[in-house]
């Protein structure tokens, strides 16, 4: 009787467990990954890169979550960080909306994300503020 009752525990504590793992959210941040980019429409701003900074929120599947500690095993979030700096040094980009859309749209492009939000900030195209754009899904 009592292996009956810990085999019944064994199984409800198996199905809790599934249960909270259906329910997690695993994602990927990239903060403050600063670029120099060639972007904006003024003519100063096309003759001078400025610096940009990028933020990345990245919503994956649990299908990636490492069952052990090997890379091979999960996302590697270094490929989302060389995808945003591949893309940034690729071209000019008069707005900063093309350029966060180019990089959302890439992004999500992964079979294992559901979803992404990217915020690139131009920290030094005015003396008393910060501009910056943000597209999300999530």
């Amino acid at each position: 009787m009592e292996e009956r009752i810990l085999l019944h525990l064994e199984g409800m504590l198996a199905y809790n467990m599934d249960d909270k793992m259906k329910a997690r959210k695993r994602k990927i941040f990239i903060n403050n990954l600063i670029l120099i980019a060639s972007i904006g429409v003024y003519e100063k701003e096309k003759k001078n890169k400025q610096k940009i900074i990028v933020n990345l929120e990245i919503l994956l599947t649990n299908n990636t979550e490492p069952l052990s500690d090997n890379l091979e095993e999960t996302q590697d979030y270094s490929q989302f960080r060389k995808c945003v700096t591949d893309i940034v040094q690729s071209e000019h980009f008069d707005l900063l909306e093309i350029l966060t859309k180019k990089i959302y749209a890439v992004i999500s492009k992964n079979e294992f994300v559901l979803g992404v939000k990217v915020n690139i900030s131009k920290p030094d195209i005015f003396e008393n503020c910060e501009v910056a754009y943000e597209l999300s899904s999530i």
